[in-house]
Parts: C-alpha cells; structure tokens; sequence
C-alpha cells in the first residue's frame, strides 16, 4: 500500500515540486495551503507523515504543530521545511516531536531521502 503525506505549505512552487519528486518516489501527496486546510486534510485522510511549512496565513505551522501533538495528540512524524532560520525555530518546536527540519531553499531529491528514512 502507498504511503501517504501530507505536505502544508502557503508556497504552490515548493508544493508543486515537493509533490513531482514524491510522487516520482512512490508516495500519495495530499496538499493544504495552511494549517486550517492541513486539520480538514487530517479528518478526510490519514497520511503517514506531514510536511510542514512554519511560516503560513491563517493558522500558522508552529501553532498546527501544537494542535496536532497537545489537542488531538496525534503521533504521525512531522519534517518541518521553513525559511526561518535555526534560532528562530529551535525554541518554538521545543517539545513538539519533530522528525527532521529543512531549510528552504533545499535539494528535492535531500527532502525525499530523509522521507525514506522517517516513513519507508
């Protein structure tokens, strides 16, 4: 059975080319341009693992991150990709059971490795 991911980000270029490479790779993307659209994702699908951008309107990844493990306490890994830089994050996802965080820019091919790794 295909893994599934769900990717979060307000960026449709990073979206775009996060699903081609993932696709290419075997898995089912799901997409959600911010985090109100990623908790409607969440009740239609169950994907194995989220992508997630921090940084979006409406309802931000840091505080989606905070309702998907201290509200509805879900487990699922979560890869961060953001522009922000590392100080800014690091305190913010403190404690929020995160998998692996990458900096945008980034190599596709380095996203859809560390895939691999966290899901199969």
């Amino acid at each position: 059975m295909l893994k599934t991911i769900l990717i979060i980000d307000d960026d449709e270029n990073w979206q775009k080319i996060l699903e081609i490479y993932l696709k290419k790779a075997g898995y089912k993307i799901y997409l959600a341009s911010n985090g109100e659209e990623g908790q409607e994702q969440l009740n239609k699908s169950k994907p194995d693992m989220i992508i997630l951008d921090l940084v979006m309107p409406v309802l931000d990844g840091i505080h989606f991150l905070r309702w998907l493990r201290l509200e509805a306490k879900l487990e699922m890994p979560v890869l961060i990709l953001t522009a922000l830089s590392k100080s800014n994050i690091k305190s913010k996802i403190q404690g929020l059971e995160v998998s692996e965080v990458f900096f945008k820019p980034c190599y596709p091919d380095e996203l859809v490795k560390a895939v691999q790794k966290i899901v199969g």
